[in-house]
């Protein structure tokens, strides 16, 4: 969980996701050529439950923080969780945060848009070159997935107080984000190449924001 070579490995295998062809082999199975739609765009299981109740499920977490950090005001005995409170508000924001960042230096389109499923964009790769009249794509990497993903930093709040659950934090971050990643693809917005750098950059910034504010924590690793 520390090491920082395992989100380079995902890096590395979303772009051979995306180079080897998987990525369109992988989301075909999802669109209907005869029909020529995306039978599960609208479908409640996807967009109602997984993507928009997601989005829900999140707004609900980051209330029951702002609780949370209100009583480390109030209660004398919360006052000692007041720092990782606000590591783990920072460490679940960065990543979804810097996803949305890169999104406007990608030029990446959902398959939905694209001209191989009746759409109207090119499929443009992430090193691909770009016509110069193409309009700007938003979809890389996968903003719903970091939403889930962004929960890994319960791993490091779990492991901050050397609870035997810790892996069951990772687990949960791990199981949100796949769970939110997969019910995009299956909708037709995003490739599974979109999520693997989703989830290499929530794992990075969790990571670091750690030892940010821990930095005794990358002394004892490091010994």
């Amino acid at each position: 969980m520390f090491s920082p070579f395992f989100p380079l490995l995902l890096l590395v295998a979303g772009i051979c996701l995306e180079y080897s062809g998987l990525d369109l082999w992988w989301i075909s199975h999802f669109y209907d050529f005869q029909t020529q739609s995306w039978p599960f765009k609208h479908h409640w299981l996807f967009d109602s439950l997984i993507h928009t109740g997601g989005q829900w499920f999140v707004k609900a977490m980051v209330m029951a923080w702002l609780v949370a950090f209100m009583l480390t005001f109030f209660q004398r005995r919360m006052r000692v969780y007041r720092k990782i409170l606000i590591y783990f508000l920072a460490a679940s924001a960065t990543g979804p945060i810097l996803v949305s960042l890169s999104k406007h230096f990608t030029h990446v389109y959902t398959p939905w848009d694209l001209q191989l499923f009746r759409g109207n964009l090119p499929y443009i790769r992430l090193f691909d070159h770009v016509p110069p009249d193409a309009p700007v794509g938003h979809a890389f990497p996968a903003g719903h997935a970091a939403e889930g993903y962004a929960f890994l930093s319960l791993y490091f709040l779990l492991f901050h107080f050397r609870s035997p659950y810790r892996i069951n934090g990772l687990l949960f971050g791990l199981c949100l984000g796949l769970v939110f990643g997969l019910g995009q693809q299956i909708r037709g917005a995003h490739f599974p190449s979109h999520d693997l750098f989703s989830l290499a950059i929530c794992w990075l910034a969790a990571l670091q924001v750690y030892f940010l504010f821990y930095p005794h924590e990358w002394r004892m690793k490091k010994r």
